[in-house]
């Protein structure tokens, strides 16, 4: 619904700043990934495999030759000026998740020299579109000061759909902070002896860039503005509507899953994603409904299912209730039919705010967002009478932390014939992206009943 909730993203996540092996009886047959620092670019202080360099943000990250607990290396990473915005710096190195095993573990040992912010060592474990499937790090144990040559652990969970294996470790603030002898193993054998994953292809297919791929694409133009939309797969069509300030790659996960059996047609909204708006009124879901109304006619599609994610259920339900001659079966996630009903006064606050803040903004972008986040506190105005006129089997879903209140959720279902209502345990208004396989497989379920 908002992108403005989603603002706590770690920096480190991003891997755009710049990342041995354990202790002398678990030490590997040989070092295929350099994870001693013993592998360095002959006259310079760069290792192989390693992301080293002075950065932007006043550190140098390099091998050491002055300290390590064994070998001839380490990897430092100092800070060398204070007077810059940023402060932190890491390195990094990937590793192909190709082991057949159920957990997997690093240990690597650390060395400090008066950190007064903190060491860390975020280690990650990513599918092949990239996306975080595991993640943890070192911030509960707190480490900084100054310490000599200490062994950590770090164990993640290795699933099925893991494709990389990814370290980084990080300085925060001033001091030294060396690493060395870093060891992964997969439930408890070093890699340099684990099983590979039977059929493990070395080149998979690069990632599908959804939501910019051109091959799939197409535009349509509705009034006053440009529809952009990609489709995918064969089959029943299925149209896909994302939330208000999003676009058509916040449905990779299900376009990629759905697209196997229906013909997927996922569109970015007026103003948003790809799509153009020339509009000067307010913007509503009646708009966006009469909206993918054209863009079915002009597919030559006069029935289809619909998965409407927050404002795009929204509109789901405004077309399942104006054209249900259009509809096959519709499955919406965190939606309303009123906002000051549906939603916490807390919340409308802080949108009022949000749209506050953008007014003071002089860009068209700023302008546009605060139109997108208005129409969160005006629309829509579906009554009780709205929901018993739709006609087709719909499926109402909703995060049990949700910003939409579960009574709210409840109410919708309720007053939909054919409905079913599922909610989900310990999710939030993110759910289709925070519970990817439980989330696919209660729509799957419901689009082939």
């Amino acid at each position: 619904m908002l992108r403005i909730f989603l603002t706590a993203v770690f920096a480190f996540y991003q891997f755009s700043s710049f990342c041995q092996t354990s202790s002398d009886s678990l030490k590997p047959v040989k070092d295929e990934y350099n994870l001693g620092f013993e592998k360095i670019i002959p006259s310079s202080k760069s290792s192989v495999g390693w992301n080293t360099g002075t950065t932007k943000s006043g550190y140098k990250v390099e091998i050491d030759s002055t300290q390590k607990y064994t070998g001839k290396y380490s990897l430092l990473i100092e800070n060398i000026a204070q007077d810059v915005e940023s402060n932190y710096a890491m390195s990094s190195l990937i590793i192909p998740a190709k082991f057949d095993g159920k957990e997997v573990e690093i240990r690597f040992y650390l060395k400090l020299e008066h950190v007064t912010g903190h060491a860390d060592f975020p280690f990650r474990i990513d599918d092949e579109d990239n996306d975080k499937l595991q993640f943890t790090n070192l911030l509960a144990k707190r480490i900084y000061g100054t310490q000599n040559w200490k062994q950590y652990s770090l164990k993640l969970p290795l699933q099925k759909e893991a494709t990389t294996i990814n370290l980084f470790p990080l300085l925060y603030g001033p001091g030294k902070m060396w690493i060395d002898d870093v060891q992964v193993l997969i439930d408890g054998i070093d890699i340099s002896q684990a099983k590979i994953k039977t059929g493990y292809n070395p080149n998979p297919p690069k990632p599908i860039n959804y939501g910019a791929n051109i091959t799939a694409s197409g535009r349509v133009k509705v009034k006053d503005a440009e529809l952009y939309y990609e489709i995918y797969g064969k089959g029943e069509p299925l149209l896909l509507l994302h939330g208000n300030s999003q676009s058509i790659s916040v449905f990779k996960k299900q376009i990629k899953a759905f697209s196997k059996k229906y013909k997927v047609i996922a569109v970015d909204t007026r103003g948003q994603g790809k799509s153009t708006d020339s509009s000067t009124g307010p913007l509503s879901y009646d708009l966006y409904a009469e909206d993918m109304k054209t863009l079915l006619d002009s597919l030559h599609i006069n029935k289809t299912n619909i998965l409407g994610w927050s404002d795009g259920g929204n509109t789901g339900l405004i077309m399942a209730a104006k054209y249900p001659k259009y509809i096959n079966k519709l499955a919406v996630t965190g939606v309303c039919t009123n906002p000051n009903d549906a939603v916490s006064t807390s919340t409308l606050e802080e949108v009022r705010k949000a749209i506050e803040s953008l007014k003071t903004k002089l860009d068209a972008q700023s302008k546009y967002q605060a139109k997108l986040f208005t129409m969160l506190l005006t629309e829509p105005h579906l009554t009780a009478l709205d929901l018993k006129k739709i006609k087709a089997p719909v499926l109402v879903m909703a995060g049990e932390k949700d910003m939409i209140l579960e009574k709210h959720t409840k109410f919708i279902a309720a007053n939909i014939p054919k409905s079913q209502l599922f909610i989900f345990k310990g999710a939030s208004h993110y759910v289709p992206v925070e519970k990817v396989s439980e989330f696919n497989n209660e729509v799957l379920t419901f689009l082939n009943q």
